[in-house]
């Protein structure tokens, strides 16, 4: 096995020859596409220490290759101030020569700054190593730290997460945070994180302890983003003015989550339904619900609780289960539906993941709700409506009898569009009913096992423009891979 210099030194060698050609075919490029000008010059007529300092700024990766490439600036890369070691850096290399090219930079590191740091690494037996570098990163001013540990081999080998020394809680520059598999032990009064604006955790042990002392000492806190995280049952968030974005993803042992931030402004949920109470949130302008399928049916009483907590939102992203919770009931002997107001919602996207019963009735009974609605995506997925006795005896008649038309809808997106009976429904629905509508996108699912019908498309398009209410709005169809249209606010997760 070679050696982690040796690996280095070939790397280096491979990388200069392959930049090298990259240099030539791009002024050869150039060259050929100025030909239409009297005079191109070429020159670079900047002073060594300007561009030194421009190239100070890239990600240590291109200032490497910078210096292969000219020997007039093979030291640029001493001063980098943008360390990212991360998943594309390692890319090719052995995890010692990745250890060694790392400790080389933070070695020979010259610059007065490091703006972030981030590394994608596997601490164990290496612990003293990877303190030293974070230790220079804060002793050099960095803002942002980005620790993405991993355990090679089997994670449930008795190992502990690497574990935090006192550097980062006392560090003063730090305003990004970003930790993965670490174990933080917080000290009730920090002497640091004064300027912390963002901090995300990852497959982290989470107290209520450890919520408490952030909201308490970092003042300047917007966004704290969980995502894998553990042991979290009841979370509280008590936030000072300045805390805007909460997200929450896929920490299976949470139960109960209550909010009191006077200025949180978007919040994003992933997992199963849970208790969800906000205190007063005038600010509120986008939320994410993506809840789980449920195995049963859902606790009504938890999305009905929610549901009045969230009437100032604009953007609203969920899944077909907030629906079928939100669904009408039969109370005592009759059939009633939940009476609730989004007035100030503009975008709509719902996600059918897992749907029990939810049919085109569920769907519409929640939109009626939202009379300002502007956009609605609906993601099919592989997801085919059951006409079930629930739609036949109850749902099927009020569908057919709903006259109120959406005056503001203005752009409408079905991906995962089949072509199947009740998807035309569906869409014959909305284009009676939308007056102003400007635009219709229907995109044929990404799956191979969807059953898609062809249909014959003249007679297709014929039905669509039959049913339009808006003389004016245009019909597109795309597959899957071509799709070039507007896209939601949120995707379906952001980790």
């Amino acid at each position: 096995m070679a050696s982690p210099e040796r690996e280095s030194q070939t790397f280096l060698q491979i990388s200069r020859k392959r930049l090298k050609r990259q240099y030539h075919s791009s002024y050869h490029h150039l060259d050929h596409a100025n030909t239409s000008f009297t005079h191109v010059d070429h020159s670079v007529d900047l002073p060594d220490d300007v561009l030194d300092m421009i190239f100070s700024f890239l990600p240590i990766k291109k200032a490497m290759q910078i210096g292969i490439l000219s020997t007039r600036f093979k030291n640029s890369w001493n001063f980098n101030r943008r360390l990212d070691f991360d998943n594309d850096f390692a890319r090719g290399r052995s995890p010692d020569g990745f250890k060694s090219i790392v400790n080389k930079v933070f070695d020979r590191h010259a610059g007065s700054r490091i703006l972030s740091f981030r590394l994608c690494f596997d601490p164990n037996r290496e612990e003293l190593l990877v303190e030293k570098w974070i230790r220079k990163s804060i002793e050099k001013g960095v803002e942002e730290l980005d620790l993405e540990f991993y355990q090679s081999g089997n994670v449930f080998e008795g190992r502990w997460p690497f574990k935090l020394n006192s550097d980062v809680y006392e560090a003063e520059s730090l305003k990004i945070l970003k930790l993965t598999l670490c174990q933080l032990d917080l000290p009730p009064k920090l002497k640091g994180l004064h300027v912390l604006n963002t901090l995300v955790l990852r497959k982290i042990i989470i107290t209520p302890t450890l919520i408490d002392t952030l909201f308490q000492n970092c003042f300047f806190l917007e966004t704290l983003d969980l995502a894998h995280c553990h042991r979290i049952f009841h979370l509280k968030i008590f936030a000072q003015k300045t805390f805007k974005v909460l997200k929450v993803g896929d920490c299976q042992e949470i139960l109960r989550i209550y909010i009191d931030a006077p200025n949180l402004r978007s919040f994003h949920y992933c997992g199963h339904v849970c208790f969800i109470k906000f205190n007063i949130v005038p600010q509120l302008k986008d939320v994410m619900l993506s809840f789980r399928p449920s195995k049963g049916f859902t606790e009504t009483f938890r999305v009905r609780n929610l549901v009045y907590d969230l009437h100032p939102i604009q953007v609203l992203t969920t899944t077909s289960t907030f629906l079928e919770g939100l669904s009408p009931k039969f109370i005592g002997g009759k059939l009633r539906e939940m009476q609730f107001f989004f007035g100030n919602l503009k975008e709509f996207h719902l996600i059918m993941e897992g749907a029990i019963y939810c049919n085109p009735y569920d769907i519409i009974s929640f939109l009626k709700h939202c009379p300002s609605l502007e956009k609605i995506f609906i993601d099919l997925k592989d997801f085919c409506f059951v006409r079930g006795p629930y739609w036949e005896l109850h749902n099927r008649q009020s569908f057919q009898k709903y006259s109120a038309s959406f005056d503001c809808l203005k752009f409408i997106k079905l991906p995962g569009f089949k072509f199947q009976k009740d998807e035309m429904m569906l869409v014959k629905f909305f284009l009676e009913r939308a007056t102003f509508l400007e635009k219709l996108v229907l995109v044929t699912p990404k799956s191979r096992h969807a059953r898609v019908l062809t249909p014959n498309l003249q007679a297709f398009y014929q039905y669509l423009q039959s049913w339009k209410a808006s003389p004016g709005a245009q019909i597109a169809v795309f597959e899957h891979l071509n799709d070039t249209s507007v896209c939601p606010m949120h995707s379906k997760t952001w980790y």
